[in-house]
């Protein structure tokens, strides 16, 4: 998990003002620095500031953000939060047509292909993004967000400037935005909340780019378009087909995720989707001769105190332990006190900072602030479907 955060004006040149910029993009930062606490740095142009804070999980050493390349007298660069699945695929591509690589991040692969191809590039990524790129040449700045919207990136504009960060506390950094809850933000905070309206962000004036969306900046225009749409077509497979191709994605799903250069884990608790993830990458990393840890989560005294009901019918631990000497891992064991939850309740909300499931995402702060202890990347089954988690 990184955090992007940045601004944009056509009237305006920041270098005429350096330092107050470049310290503006630095509170950006700090603002959402749990986020990526190895790492930060900023980029600023006449038109444009780029702010990025690092939690290294791939290309430890030269992975640095925001990235910039020169080439032929363009300028580009790019602050990017996420994970691309097919960065070998793409970087072999991309060789061939006599792109120059100076690392081995995801990162450059996004800013190589863009110079290459353009934003139409964006619908080649398989992955989890938001991306913020400037191009000195077009005097354009994009924001793009994956196609189901697992990175956040929210925006704002004051006067003519845009202003977009990873987290709404990154624009709350930026100087004359504020907090402002008027009629519709207190619809989606007590109608909706915990969930809320796509595209809004809670906050007067305060909006969130679409899942599939690629919102272009220029000099005289803004434009909006979606690169990738949600389409329903007829299921023709027959049942064998429908098997093997549903058993192929989610294991191709879980193996893609795995990309990292530091150790993974999985949460387990004895649950058919964690489960399962946690058997294809237990399989995996065996082959490396690796072992995979595992954690499950249980609040305390609750072998004395659950009551078996329609939602959990029994306690999870009996499963994790089959699990655990089914998949051979390095498991443990952690537990979370009432007053443990508690405590994480405010943190949740100022991690969130929006509308959120307090007592479950509390204790599942608690956990990973456990976690990573052992191990900074996780995969998990969270509601059956394969998320990735930094901690």
């Amino acid at each position: 998990m990184c955090g992007i955060a940045g601004f944009f004006n056509p009237d305006v040149n920041y270098m005429t003002e350096k330092p107050k910029w470049k310290h503006i993009l630095e509170r950006m930062n700090h603002a959402q620095k749990r986020r990526g606490p190895d790492n930060e740095g900023t980029y600023l142009t006449s038109l444009c500031g780029l702010a990025h804070v690092r939690l290294e999980i791939i290309d430890l050493v030269t992975g640095q953000q925001p990235m910039v390349r020169k080439r032929q007298g363009r300028e580009c660069a790019i602050s990017f939060n996420g994970e691309i699945y097919n960065m070998a695929e793409l970087k072999a591509e991309l060789l061939l047509e006599g792109a120059d690589f100076q690392t081995t991040s995801d990162t450059e692969v996004i800013l190589e292909g863009y110079m290459l191809h353009g934003k139409n590039y964006i619908q080649k990524l398989n992955g989890i993004f938001a991306i913020a790129l400037w191009d000195s040449a077009a005097e354009e700045l994009y924001l793009f967000r994956d196609r189901l919207g697992v990175k956040p990136l929210f925006y704002a504009m004051t006067e003519k400037t845009l202003v977009f960060s990873s987290e709404i506390k990154g624009l709350l950094a930026y100087p004359g935005i504020r907090p402002i809850i008027d009629r519709e933000g207190l619809c989606e905070v007590f109608a909706l909340g915990p969930a809320k309206t796509y595209g809004k962000g809670v906050f007067k004036d305060v909006w969130e780019v679409l899942p599939g969306q690629c919102i272009t900046f220029g000099r005289t225009s803004v434009s909006e378009e979606f690169y990738w749409k949600l389409k329903s077509h007829p299921h023709e497979d027959t049942m064998e087909q429908t098997i093997e191709k549903t058993a192929w994605l989610v294991e191709d799903a879980v193996k893609k995720q795995m990309l990292s250069d530091i150790p993974i884990s999985t949460f387990l608790s004895g649950g058919v989707d964690s489960s399962l993830v946690t058997a294809i990458c237990a399989k995996e990393l065996k082959k490396q001769g690796k072992v995979l840890n595992t954690f499950s989560f249980d609040f305390q005294n609750n072998d004395k105190y659950f009551k078996s009901n329609s939602f959990q019918p029994s306690q999870d631990r009996p499963y994790v332990e089959q699990m655990v000497d089914f998949a051979g891992t390095n498991h443990r064991f952690l537990e979370c006190s009432n007053q443990d939850q508690l405590d994480c309740l405010y943190k949740t909300v100022d991690a969130r900072d929006l509308p959120c499931m307090a007592d479950v995402e509390s204790s599942m702060l608690y956990f990973c602030s456990k976690v990573t202890a052992y191990n900074k990347v996780t995969l998990t089954g969270e509601c059956a479907d394969e998320q990735e988690h930094a901690c």
